[in-house]
């Protein structure tokens, strides 16, 4: 054998000596993946998908942040209600909703027990005030308004014929207390005796008060009992009536009327609430009705 014959053959064998090695390196591999349990070789070549990232959770707003309920709007009217005379609901109207009105209060007696009655039923009212009585009693003026009832001036003194300048003032007076205790100039006004034709009722006009007689009367103005006041008012209702009553000295039979009012009212559906929200009601109602 000559020499190159030599060394092709030792060539071949260190050939076929590394084919022998990297056989048995794979096959040492695959007997290894085999080997694991629950775990299939073919899975072994697939990169794991990697996690989608997680969005953290927005922190929860504090209390203190969260958005404060819009406070109940109970001096803004309509502008087509602005100094006009409404003496009748409107027709046709669906909501059962209703109106009490108080007259000639706020009073040390008769006033507090009215509220307190109002609160227990979640009912809003509206209350036609005396310049001199709110004067006398400017805290019960406050509690009025702190319970989301609305105010109305119903003028000083409660004469039944005024001069032009004694109108002037009774107006101003009485709207003056109910600024100072609410906050707002009051948009209301109702006549005293119902007298429609009067220096007062014409300067609240003027001034774009918006002035409310009523659709049903308790008849609490005369000395009837609680049981009669509660008849008057259950039994004649309709969506959108306005009742009158009274919360001045000596209406104690009106107060005492009134849970019964309220409960039975209540249960047949009525809701009960301030004057300027029915008009607003009214407003938005009329605003959906096709034009004739």
């Amino acid at each position: 054998m000559t020499g190159a014959e030599r060394r092709r053959l030792y060539a071949r064998r260190r050939l076929t000596g590394a084919a022998v090695l990297l056989v048995a390196l794979v096959a040492l591999v695959a007997t290894s993946m085999r080997g694991r349990p629950g775990v299939p070789p073919q899975e072994m070549q697939v990169q794991p998908a990697m996690p989608a990232a997680i969005a953290p959770e927005a922190p929860a707003m504090a209390a203190s942040e969260a958005p404060m309920p819009q406070a109940l709007d109970v001096w803004t009217i309509p502008g087509r209600y602005e100094g006009e005379v409404i003496s009748q609901r409107v027709r046709f109207f669906p909501e059962k909703l209703l109106c009490l009105t108080f007259d000639d209060g706020p009073d040390a007696t008769v006033t507090p027990q009215v509220l307190e009655t109002l609160a227990e039923h979640d009912a809003r009212a509206t209350f036609f005030v005396l310049g001199r009585q709110a004067r006398a009693y400017p805290d019960l003026l406050k509690a009025i308004i702190d319970g989301g009832h609305a105010i109305g001036h119903h003028s000083y003194s409660h004469a039944d014929r005024y001069s032009a300048a004694e109108a002037a003032d009774e107006m101003e007076r009485t709207c003056a207390l109910i600024e100072e205790a609410g906050g707002h100039p009051p948009t209301l006004f109702r006549p005293p005796y119902g007298i429609l034709d009067s220096p007062l009722t014409g300067l609240a006009r003027e001034h774009g008060h918006a002035t409310i007689m009523w659709t049903i009367s308790s008849a609490d103005s005369r000395r009837i009992g609680a049981e009669v006041i509660a008849h008057n008012v259950i039994y004649t209702p309709n969506p959108g009536d306005i009742v009158l009553m009274h919360d001045g000295p000596g209406h104690a039979a009106t107060a005492a009327a009134l849970p019964e009012i309220l409960s039975k009212l209540s249960a047949s559906g009525f809701r009960f609430i301030t004057l300027p929200e029915l008009l607003q009601a009214w407003d938005r109602w009329l605003a959906e009705q096709p034009v004739a």
